[in-house]
C-alpha cells in the first residue's frame, strides 16, 4: 500500500513539498491537481478509450472462453485433450513474445489504429488462463442436472444457456474481473497497434502526459491516481465473487 498511499498523497501537494516530503502528509493540500485534471477533456478520452477496450475484450473473452470450456468440461471427442493442453500453452508465452507477428497480422486484416486491433490480440492472449477457470468449474457442477436435462430433451446448447451461466455467475465475475484489470493496464499493445492520440487508452495517455509534464511530478501522480481509481474500485466490489470463483470447488464432501 506505500507506493499506492504515496502516490494519491503526492497528487494533493506542491512541487516543492513532494520533492521535501515525498511520504508525508501535505501541509497543505493542493486540490486544484486533481480539478484541474478532472476538467481536462482529454482525461474522460482516456478514460473512455479504456472503458471502450477492456470491456470489449471481456465481452469478447467471455463469450468464446465460456463455450470452449463447456466443450471441454462436458463433450468428449477425439483429440479434446490434445486440444486443450495447445490451449494450455498460451500460458507460456507473454505477448511481447509475439508482438511482431501480431502486428503484421492486425495490418492484414486492416485493424491497425482501431479499437478491434487491441481487442483481438488481449482476447487471444486471455483465453488460455479463462478457459482453465471456467473448465474446472463447469466440471464441479454436479453431473446429474447434465443427465437430466438430457434426458427430458434439453440440448447441449440449452442446457449451457439456462443451467450452466446461470450457475456460474462466480467464476464468470473472476474471470471478468481479471480480464478487465489486464486490459485495462496492458501497455505494450495499445503501443504498437495505436497511432493516433484519440484511441489511446490510459497507460499510453500517462506516458503523453508525463512527456508534456515531466518536471511537474504532483500533476503527474495525480494523473495516475485518477487513472487507477477505476480498477481499485471494481476490484472492492468483484473482491467477493472472485475469491467465491477461485475457492469454488477447492473442497467436496
Amino acid at each position: 500500500l506505500v507506493p499506492l498511499i504515496a502516490t494519491v498523497l503526492g497528487g494533493f501537494k506542491s512541487l516543492g513539498e513532494l520533492r521535501t516530503n515525498p511520504f508525508g502528509l501535505p501541509q497543505v493540500w493542493e486540490w486544484d491537481n486533481y480539478a484541474s485534471i478532472l476538467g481536462s477533456g482529454r482525461y474522460w478520452q482516456l478514460l473512455t478509450n479504456s472503458l471502450i477496450i477492456s470491456s470489449l475484450t471481456v465481452i469478447i473473452t467471455l463469450i468464446v472462453a465460456s463455450m470452449a470450456a463447456f466443450v471441454f468440461a462436458h463433450i468428449k471427442f477425439f483429440g479434446s485433450a490434445m486440444l486443450l493442453n495447445y490451449l494450455t500453452l498460451g500460458l507460456l508465452f507473454p505477448a511481447a513474445t509475439a508482438i511482431l507477428p501480431l502486428f503484421i497480422k492486425v495490418r492484414d486484416l486492416g485493424l491497425l489504429d482501431t479499437y478491434f486491433g487491441v481487442v483481438l490480440p488481449q482476447v487471444a492472449f486471455a483465453l488460455a488462463m479463462s478457459i482453465l477457470l471456467l473448465r474446472r468449474f463447469f466440471r464441479d457442477l454436479p453431473d446429474e442436472l447434465l443427465e437430466a436435462a438430457l434426458v427430458d430433451g434439453c440440448s447441449y446448447i440449452n442446457f449451457f444457456r439456462y443451467v450452466t451461466l446461470p450457475l456460474s455467475r462466480p467464476i464468470l465475475a473472476t474471470v471478468g474481473t481479471i480480464t478487465f484489470v489486464h486490459s485495462w493496464n496492458a501497455y505494450l499493445i495499445p503501443l504498437v497497434m495505436l497511432n493516433s492520440d484519440s484511441l489511446y487508452p490510459w497507460p499510453l495517455g500517462v506516458m503523453v502526459y508525463q512527456g508534456e509534464y515531466s518536471t511537474e511530478w504532483h500533476l503527474v501522480l495525480a494523473f495516475i491516481t485518477l487513472t487507477i481509481l477505476p480498477t481499485i474500485i471494481l476490484f472492492f466490489f468483484a473482491q467477493k465473487h472472485i475469491v467465491a470463483g477461485l475457492t469454488a470447488g477447492a473442497v467436496k464432501g
